[in-house]
């Protein structure tokens, strides 16, 4: 049975997809989704975050970012 890794452990290992610049940062009990000019994108649970809704709300914050300075 495959082992099942916490966001964090997919985003240290590269298993987590996320745009170019942005970053996931640990603190306390919260994980931060952060832009490339270091904007909190979104707050997650450390416990209860799961790795394909942070990336999709990371790439949907790409797009919509890329729809405004476009």
């Amino acid at each position: 049975m495959a082992e099942k890794l916490t966001v964090l452990e997919a985003y240290r290992e590269g298993r987590l997809a996320l745009p170019t610049g942005y970053t996931l940062e640990h603190g306390a009990d919260a994980l931060l989704l952060r832009r490339e000019d270091g904007s909190v994108v979104a707050v997650f649970s450390v416990r209860g975050a799961i790795s394909s809704d942070v990336a999709k709300i990371a790439w949907h914050d790409h797009h919509e970012k890329s729809k405004s300075t476009a």
